[in-house]
């Protein structure tokens, strides 16, 4: 039987949803109510972020996901694994949303594949900016929460697919 990791409690799940609310008035104020704007989930990890940010936003967030990943256990393979193509969005506004910013490979990434597509405009928004981890130069737009460099767990973030449902953000210890 393997033994479960000791995990503790960074965040609180009253601490996420007010992050999670001051962030979208500074996402509201960039974007505004009227124009539509593309909400891009990245899969699986920013979706309970992505649920509860686009219920603190006006209804011109149009959302769509897309299934990337890099991470194999505790580190990141270095390279994306696409499991399908990222939605039209020629001549879009778009806010690509995402769990944690970690190496800024994946967000750099999608990013920048957004606006060679042809999107107008593209900011990113992360649950949690891990800092002093990057391996590309890369920074989110906004970020609701930050945190030094320790392994995440809860609220969408996973060891090995396990304890994303967790409503808080916790470490692996």
């Amino acid at each position: 039987m393997q033994k479960e990791p000791n995990i503790l409690t960074l965040y609180t799940a009253e601490q996420i949803q007010t992050a999670v609310q001051h962030v979208a008035a500074k996402i509201e104020d960039f974007y505004g109510p009227n124009e539509p704007v593309l909400a891009l989930c990245l899969l699986n990890g920013a979706i309970w972020f992505t649920a509860d940010l686009l219920r603190c936003l006006p209804a011109n967030f149009e959302l769509q996901t897309i299934r990337i990943s890099s991470y194999e256990g505790t580190n990141s393979s270095g390279e994306l694994k696409w499991h399908n193509a990222l939605p039209k969005c020629k001549g879009k506004r778009v806010l690509v949303i995402d769990d944690v910013l970690d190496t800024g490979l994946t967000m750099k990434s999608v990013c920048e594949k957004l606006l060679a597509d042809g999107a107008t405009k593209v900011a990113s928004v992360v649950a949690v900016n891990k800092v002093g981890r990057r391996n590309v130069a890369y920074e989110a737009d906004f970020a609701a929460l930050q945190c030094d460099d320790l392994f995440l767990v809860g609220y969408g973030l996973d060891f090995n697919g396990k304890y994303r449902n967790l409503p808080y953000i916790g470490y692996i210890k």
